[in-house]
This record gives structure tokens, C-alpha cells and sequence, in this order.
């Protein structure tokens, strides 16, 4: 298999990378967190200006922002499962399980379903990731109305049954739990003071654009090339450019592809590892690996892994 053939030749220069310190990691959490909440303010005050064609699209705009905020934090979960995003393991887990908790999930639950999804991608029968999501059929061969099916399906409400989960469960410890249940309460203190902000820039965006964003982001992840068995050809990066990145893909999550190959590297060092690859022929002749295949010159590597 391809991917066997990649891993054996970089393994051993993708080991050891860098990862956060505690304080670090810690600190961008509470970056996004701000984020979130910067952005409801302005959202609030945004409604107090009164009805308005700009103040509605501004509104989604805003509502779009918060949930790829949300996507940040749960990026942040999918590295703690890996053991990537900290320097210790029990940094992981306890920001992988703060964060779970802001998002009312469970890092203990995630981190078991994700690593069946890397063990057994796309088997439905060991892929816990992708058969809860069976039904909306990802793994169909792409045509016109796939993709439009794919982009349409959001709009109609119908992945909220598979994206839309609320876990009250006490697997990642009685702390959690209590901190979820202090959180909701937090949550219904402030609808009852301020109805409309929260309840469209906090519920409606992790409800609707949080959702939609995970559902969406999973279709250019796997969408119609899951089924083929070699991780190589299962995953694909999204190249976009590096500001529209750091909005709708937080904490490198274009580079699905490299992730797939080479699940230990920190998620900070993907796009660098992507450069290096792109000087392998395999990996820069696959369409899901680069924009442009190619099987000539290599690109030129570069010091991509600067000192700390």
C-alpha cells in the first residue's frame, strides 16, 4: 500500500516534533473562548442598532464566525485524543476534557470513536467516526447531485440528527459533568437576560453553523474516496488560502490527508510536514494530495521547522 510505503520512509523524521507547554495550550483555549465571546458581544450589539438588511447579513456573518470558533475548540479535542496538542499526556487529556465539556460532548467518547476511525477508516462495521453517519451516505462516488446533496443537506436541517449531540454522561469524571450541568445553567441565566444575543449568536450558531461547518467539513475530508481502503487515497487536504484557513480550517484541519498518514504529528507542524512530503512522487502525484499533481521536479525544501 501506498501509505505503508510513506510512512516507512518518514516516520522517523516526523517523530518527536514539538508540541505545547501546558501554559500554552491553555492559553490558546482561552483565546478561542474569547473569541466566542467578543463575538457575541458585537453580535449583541449589533441587534441593538435595530432592523436592517446589513445588521442580518452581518448577523450571519457573525453566527458563521462563532461556529468556526467552535470548530477550533473541538479541533483542539481531536489533537488532545491524539496526544499531539500538549507536551504530557494528562495536559491532553484534561484540556481535550475542558474543552469537551464547553461543548457539551465528551472527550472519553470522542477519543474512542476517533481512534477506531483511524484504525478502521471507512469500514462501517469498526469506523465509529463514519457509521454514525452511515446514512448520509459520504462514501458515494462524487457527481454533481452528490455534491449538491452535500451542500443542500445543511440547509435542510437533515444532519442535525447525526451532528447534534448533547452528552451528559459522567465518563470523563464527576468535575466535568458538574461543569457542563453549571455551564447550562449559565447558558439559560443569560437567555433570560439577553433572549435574542444568545440565543442567536450562542445556541443558533452552535446548533446550525457549528453543526452545518462539522457535517461540511467531513464531506471534504472522506466525501466519495473513504471506501478505497489505502489511507493514502481516503483523505484529502483543502489548499485553500492561508487567512480563509485560519477561519473555516482552525488548527491546520486542511491537512486531513497528512493527519490521516501520520497521526502523531501535532497539528501545528501539518502544512510544514505537507511541504516535505510534496518532495515525495507519491505523494505529490495524488490529486487529494496537492492541487496541481505532479510526478517531476521536487519542490525545494526549506527550513520549515524553526527553533522555538
Amino acid at each position: 500500500m501506498s501509505a505503508k510505503i510513506l510512512r516507512q520512509k518518514y516516520n522517523r523524521e516526523f517523530a518527536g516534533m514539538e508540541r505545547y507547554s501546558a501554559q500554552a495550550g491553555w492559553m490558546i483555549v482561552a483565546g478561542y473562548v474569547l473569541q466566542i465571546s467578543l463575538a457575541v458581544m458585537t453580535g449583541g450589539f449589533l441587534l441593538s442598532l435595530g432592523p436592517s438588511w446589513i445588521v442580518v447579513l452581518m448577523a450571519i456573518t457573525i453566527m458563521v464566525f462563532i461556529g468556526t470558533r467552535f470548530r477550533g475548540l473541538n479541533n483542539i479535542i481531536h489533537e488532545c485524543s491524539h496526544a499531539t496538542f500538549c507536551k504530557e499526556r494528562t495536559d491532553n487529556w484534561a484540556v481535550g476534557k475542558f474543552c469537551a465539556m464547553l461543548l457539551f460532548s465528551s472527550f472519553s467518547d470522542y477519543r474512542d470513536e476517533h481512534l477506531s476511525h483511524h484504525a478502521h477508516l471507512g469500514d462501517y462495521d469498526h469506523d465509529m467516526d463514519l457509521s454514525g453517519i452511515k446514512d448520509l451516505k459520504i462514501h458515494e462516488k462524487l457527481t454533481f447531485w452528490v455534491v449538491v446533496r452535500h451542500l443542500v443537506t445543511p440547509f435542510l436541517g437533515r444532519h442535525l440528527p447525526y451532528y447534534l449531540h448533547l452528552n451528559f454522561a459522567a465518563r470523563d469524571g464527576q468535575t466535568y459533568l458538574i461543569g457542563r450541568l453549571a455551564l447550562l445553567a449559565v447558558l439559560t441565566v443569560l437567555v433570560v437576560i439577553f433572549p435574542l444575543t444568545i440565543s442567536i449568536f450562542l445556541i443558533a450558531s452552535f446548533v446550525f453553523a457549528y453543526s452545518a461547518l462539522n457535517y461540511w467539513a467531513d464531506c471534504l475530508d472522506h466525501a466519495g474516496i473513504v471506501a478505497s481502503g489505502d489511507d493514502l487515497v481516503a483523505s484529502r487536504n483543502i489548499l485553500a488560502p492561508r487567512g480563509l484557513r485560519a477561519i473555516f480550517f482552525p488548527r491546520n484541519d486542511c491537512f486531513h490527508l497528512v493527519h490521516h498518514l501520520f497521526p502523531h504529528i501535532p497539528a501545528r507542524h501539518l502544512e510544514a510536514s505537507h511541504f516535505i512530503l510534496t518532495e515525495d512522487v507519491i505523494y505529490r502525484s495524488r490529486p487529494n494530495a496537492v492541487s496541481r499533481p505532479s510526478s517531476k521536479q521536487p519542490i525545494e525544501r526549506v527550513n520549515v521547522f524553526p527553533a522555538e
